[in-house]
């Protein structure tokens, strides 16, 4: 096989209809995400290492492409967009006291196993809402969120949301501590048989059990979890982080896109740095989540800059095959003409292609 023609494993080449689909897909997101008030903001795709090491949350080590600069210093491809917008608001906006929304686009890199399926380079587009704690920035970021999706034609999606503090305060209160990563395992991989027996040989009370085993439940209305509410209020972390939710639900209603949201008890995510909200989007046509964000009040210390934020991404691979699934057209509609010449026309109809570009229409020139 000839290696110098063919892209290495995990990465692909994006060409034709494709390439103009994911464009005006790309156009869309990001125009609907400026629509709330987001700002464009560029990252390098190369960091220094130390932006994503493991005390950051972001991705663990082994997954990240590493390499050295000619001084010496370790660097990484960009594997998440989160850690570096942080970066950069500590090294810019530092004292401001003035919320920042800031939208981006572009790839991230990720040294994923084969088996997998996955690809280690992958287009996203998203947003975070920096230097706001509060409960409106959240509600205003999944809206987005959900906006951005249904302006590529989508309407069949749904975004779980859940609250970080629900697991770690079940794991405080049940003095599992050095037990979370098996129990985040169990949840990762729905496995909450396991999660069972596990409590079962660790004595966990019955009524911590309960919550713990309620993770698995989904609601499409937050009023469901009333039952759950009820068993929380011996344990202030988990319903403070329920009663956030509460509020959450209802501002979601003000935004008008609670039909697109359920609320998932058993969130969990990937990053560690997560410190609040938490929420997933799933659609039809691939089984990959399409969008994922969440609350993470601590990232930006990391840096020396105190703050909070809130912030999404939306995985432009997976959206674009929920959209194909969909039987769904990102064609722009725009007019296209070619015309054709010979040695004497040939200057009249590279004049007549000049006008009809300065109009908005595509030429392309066809020798006879």
């Amino acid at each position: 096989m000839n290696r110098v023609i063919h892209t290495p494993e995990g990465f692909r080449d994006i060409y034709g209809n494709e390439f103009d689909e994911r464009e005006e897909m790309t156009d869309r997101l990001t125009e609907t995400l400026r629509s709330f008030g987001y700002r464009g903001i560029a990252t390098p795709a190369i960091e220094f290492f130390d932006v994503f090491a493991k005390d950051k949350g972001s991705t663990p080590s082994r997954n990240l492409y590493k390499f050295f600069d000619r001084e010496g210093n370790t660097m990484a491809l960009r594997p998440d967009f989160t850690p570096s917008v942080c970066r950069c608001a500590a090294a810019h906006f530092a004292e401001t006291h003035e919320p920042l929304r800031f939208t981006y686009k572009g790839n991230v890199y990720v040294n994923s196993s084969s088996y997998r399926g996955r690809l280690n380079e992958s287009a996203e587009v998203g947003a975070e809402f920096l230097f706001d704690g509060s409960v409106d920035a959240d509600a205003e970021i999944i809206a987005a969120a959900a906006e951005a999706v249904r302006s590529v034609g989508l309407s069949d999606f749904k975004i779980g949301i859940g609250h970080a503090d629900i697991l770690r305060g079940l794991i405080e209160y049940a003095n599992l501590g050095e037990e979370e990563e098996a129990i985040r395992g169990y949840i990762e991989n729905h496995n909450f048989y396991g999660l069972e027996q596990f409590l079962q040989k660790s004595r966990v009370n019955d009524e911590l059990s309960a919550l713990f085993l309620s993770m698995q439940k989904s609601f499409d209305d937050f009023s469901e979890m009333s039952e759950l509410y009820a068993l929380s209020k011996k344990y202030p972390r988990i319903r403070m982080a329920l009663d956030r939710l509460a509020v959450l639900s209802e501002l979601l209603k003000a935004y008008g896109v609670e039909k697109y949201v359920s609320y998932d008890f058993g969130a969990v995510s990937r990053f560690t740095y997560y410190t609040g909200i938490i929420f997933t989007g799933y659609a039809y046509g691939t089984g990959e989540p399409v969008l994922s964000g969440g609350r993470y009040d601590r990232l930006l210390e990391n840096f020396g800059c105190d703050g909070e934020a809130v912030g999404v991404a939306i995985f432009c691979d997976e959206l674009y095959s929920a959209v194909k699934a969909a039987g769904l057209s990102l064609a722009k509609g725009s007019i296209h003409r070619v015309l054709t010449y010979n040695e004497d026309s040939r200057k009249e109809v590279i004049r007549q292609a000049a006008e009809l570009r300065n109009t908005g229409i595509q030429v392309t020139l066809k020798r006879e």
